[in-house]
């Protein structure tokens, strides 16, 4: 289901790591938390409110969640961070790689 990493990139307004991700294991909703992941079909970011999750369909498919944010605002911050230090790592934005 949900593939936390290790090395989770968290949002500065995200208190309680520990307890936002039992809650999103667990199907509770959660007014301001957005899901980072990683999409292997595209070689891209996805990122989406975990109301989302509300959806059978997509509550039952697995993600590798690399980052949750606390708004909108704060989920692309963290994208442009994952993608700015990718890029000063190997010199392109091939995600994939850089977060294995």
């Amino acid at each position: 289901m949900f593939n936390f990493r290790d090395d989770l990139y968290v949002g500065p307004s995200i208190t309680n790591e520990v307890k936002a991700k039992w809650r999103i294991r667990t199907g509770r909703g959660q007014f301001n938390i957005y899901l980072i992941t990683l999409n292997h079909d595209s070689n891209k970011i996805e990122y989406f409110h975990n109301a989302m999750l509300k959806q059978k369909i997509l509550f039952k498919r697995d993600y590798d969640v690399i980052g949750i944010a606390g708004s909108a605002d704060e989920c692309i911050g963290i994208v442009e961070q994952i993608h700015t230090e990718c890029y000063e790592k190997l010199g392109n934005y091939n995600v994939i790689d850089y977060l294995k």
